[in-house]
């Protein structure tokens, strides 16, 4: 399904315009904070950031410090090396990669949601996608823009059955971000919704869909084929996890009673951005993929909010919901899907979307924590 013209030019307008905005207040709030100027390519070099262009500059390694770099996946280190190769700056390589995949991903926003919905909400998930107050991740070198790409456009072609196109874009996002996964069973659901309202295939042609739906899973095995090659186990990046940020798996309750708890030990700062964010995200995305039940969204988007859910939030402890929280790109159909009922819900969200967007991007980019 082609974007009609006129929403291609609205699509390009949300997203850019927030961009330039989010680029502005960066280099101003810097400018402000610490009466000097900067290199806006730096502001958005931080936390995760660097980690992903030190792959991309150097690969994997099993030495020095380097070597607790074996949890991020590969695609997107490998999609920087390839743009460095052209601009010849690696920050700016990552910069360009998320960018770039973030304005494709909400092209495949639009498009996914216009299958089931008006032009206007299809419209209204991207502007909410684009303005989440996490949004800023796909602005900044992380790999939430591929991974959201490469998982809408799956979901995109699942839903138009072009099993061999989902297939590979899933096995793509399998290679980015771990939760790529969860495509498998989504996207087995949605193959049997498909054939429960339409008469089915025949038996050669379904084993072919569901070759390439299990497909997805042969980006994983990269990784772990890459995890081999450097460290010589397949799972050395599980050891890691426990060994440098001291993350194990355990039941989603164990990481939110830590984080309720820690609300109450930490420092005041620590309080808001690591205790009290992560309890409000944490808790955001299970409620939102409960209240999906109730408005029918589509089961296989359920089961994909649902299992990436319980993938992040099923640690020791919870880090970086709010920003995992962008991943629920369902979410967003239902926050426009809420915005058509109720005007006035529309305008709550825009404005504490954009009024925490702009905080949040804020401390990001002056090198403070915020996920």
């Amino acid at each position: 399904m082609a974007i009609e013209k006129k929403a291609l030019v609205e699509i390009s307008a949300i997203v850019l315009a927030i961009k330039f905005f989010a680029f502005i207040l960066a280099l101003i709030a810097w400018i402000v904070l610490h009466n000097q100027s900067c290199d806006f390519i730096s502001l958005w070099n931080r936390w995760d950031a660097p980690h992903y262009v030190a792959i991309a500059e150097s690969g994997y390694t099993a030495v020095g410090e380097n070597r607790y770099f074996i949890v991020f996946l590969p695609l997107y280190p490998f999609l920087i090396r390839l743009a460095a190769a052209g601009v010849g700056n690696y920050e700016l390589a990552a910069l360009i990669v998320s960018n770039l995949a973030s304005l494709l991903a909400c092209f495949y926003l639009y498009k996914l949601a216009r299958i089931d919905y008006a032009e206007s909400t299809a419209l209204q998930s991207v502007f909410f996608f684009s303005i989440f107050p996490t949004s800023y991740f796909l602005i900044a070198g992380y790999t939430e823009s591929l991974f959201l790409l490469l998982a809408i456009g799956s979901f995109y072609y699942a839903r138009k059955a072009k099993w061999s196109v989902a297939g590979v874009l899933g096995a793509l996002a399998a290679t980015t971000r771990m939760t790529g996964l969860v495509l498998v069973p989504a996207l087995l659901w949605e193959y049997h919704t498909q054939h429960a309202e339409h008469p089915k295939p025949p038996i050669a042609q379904q084993l072919k869909d569901l070759t390439f739906i299990g497909m997805i899973c042969l980006g994983f095995l990269v990784y772990l084929a890459v995890n081999y090659w450097v460290y010589g186990t397949p799972l050395a990046f599980l050891e890691v996890q426990h060994e440098h940020w001291y993350k194990q798996l355990a039941p989603p309750w164990e990481g939110l009673v830590g984080a309720l708890a820690s609300i109450f030990w930490r420092e005041p700062v620590e309080k808001v951005l690591v205790g009290g964010a992560e309890v409000v995200f944490g808790i955001l995305g299970l409620f939102c993929t409960i209240y999906a039940l109730f408005i029918k969204l589509r089961p296989s988007y359920i089961i994909y909010m649902l299992l990436t859910w319980l993938m992040v939030a099923s640690t020791s402890y919870w880090l970086s919901m709010p920003r995992y929280a962008l991943s629920l790109f369902p979410l967003f159909m239902i926050f426009a899907v809420v915005a058509d009922k109720r005007q006035e819900w529309h305008y709550v969200m825009t404005i504490a979307f954009l009024l925490f967007f702009s905080f949040f991007l804020v401390l990001f980019t002056q090198g403070y924590w915020a996920f």
